[in-house]
């Protein structure tokens, strides 16, 4: 369609450092999350300070429908332990996108 969309996440346990992120997407009907590729038609925001960050797709298609969640590598303060909390941003995003 040649529109763009931004999707926003937040990191809200102040206990964690925002680190590295990732991207998620579960397309309708489908079990299987999809790791998403940041470049291209994906573009990353992160903003440490607020521990938030944001992915646009420009030039949707249909084939961008679907869920989306935000994910986090996250390192604890004090040691060396990383953690993933894929359920950054609750249950999703679900996203439309008509032809």
């Amino acid at each position: 369609t040649g529109e763009s969309l931004t999707i926003n996440c937040v990191l809200r346990d102040a206990s964690y450092a925002l680190g590295s992120t990732c991207w998620y997407r579960k397309k309708s009907g489908s079990t299987n999350e999809e790791s998403i590729s940041k470049g291209g038609r994906y573009v990353e925001t992160v903003n440490s300070g607020s521990k938030s960050f944001s992915l646009r797709i420009n030039d949707l298609t249909v084939e961008d429908g679907g869920t989306y969640r935000c994910g986090v590598v996250c390192s604890w303060e004090g040691t060396t332990q990383a953690v993933l909390l894929v359920a950054a941003c609750g249950d999703g995003t679900a996203v439309t996108v008509n032809p």
